[in-house]
């Protein structure tokens, strides 16, 4: 074999090894992966799944599991395990906005992108055919308590994390204000959004900056500025179960 031919021979196969590792990346890239460690495993703690129950299905879909030791770990599935072959048995989704637990559509706001979502909860463990607990991702407790009521239960600053399906990859990078009313008292909120989402599954955070005190006889305090992102990485968050 010349050394013209060798070289060639060289050339193809880089070229095909490249290709190879670009599309390792491309399918890693939109395989969203997350590891976390339980605040509170039970002894002797059997391996759950972890799942959600989409709204309108039929059944339930899984998103990772509990190991025996503690570790969460999960692997989102593609967008087509939240679409059921019973066309009357399909997850309901709607606006974008309405899928966000903070935002500003009661000012009229045009910020949102024009795409289908909704936002799936609880996260749930499944073990022997029925739930046993749901896990709550947050970064102080207090989160927790709020979140399990937020008409009695003060938030506090920190930040809690949630699951979000949309139907087709989309960017959002805006903020907003707006004005709430309980009764008589007025609180003026702003919402930073920094959100690269792609289709199907995804986990956001919101974090409360700040907070605005209500009268405690008329409701909980409200959260006033909050931004909202992507989870870059698991460190600080603190996953809690409440078991059945």
């Amino acid at each position: 074999m010349t050394i013209r031919k060798k070289n060639i021979r060289k050339h193809i196969m880089k070229h095909q090894i490249l290709t190879f590792l670009g599309l390792l990346l491309c399918v890693l890239g939109h395989t969203q992966t997350l590891t976390g460690k339980l605040e509170n495993p039970l002894q002797n703690m059997p391996e759950m799944d972890i799942v959600l129950w989409p709204l309108g299905m039929d059944s339930a879909v899984t998103i990772g599991k509990l190991t025996a030791n503690g570790s969460l770990e999960f692997n989102f599935p593609e967008k087509e395990a939240f679409q059921s072959a019973d066309a009357e048995k399909q997850m309901v989704v709607d606006d974008f906005k309405h899928a966000l637990r903070f935002n500003c559509i009661a000012q009229g706001e045009s910020v949102y992108p024009n795409v289908k979502a909704t936002s799936i909860s609880p996260i749930s463990l499944w073990y022997k055919n029925r739930y046993v607990g749901v896990l709550f991702p947050v970064t102080d407790e207090k989160l927790m308590h709020w979140l399990e009521d937020e008409t009695y239960n003060n938030p506090v600053e920190g930040t809690f994390y949630d699951m979000i399906y949309v139907d087709e990859a989309t960017t959002l990078k805006t903020d907003c204000s707006t004005t709430l009313q309980f009764s008589e008292e007025t609180v003026n909120a702003s919402y930073d959004y920094q959100l690269e989402l792609e289709a199907g599954l995804n986990f956001i955070a919101y974090t409360i900056e700040d907070i605005h005190k209500m009268n405690s006889k008329v409701t909980s305090n409200k959260p006033s500025k909050v931004t909202v992102k992507n989870v870059k990485a698991e460190d600080g968050i603190k996953w809690i179960a409440k078991y059945f």
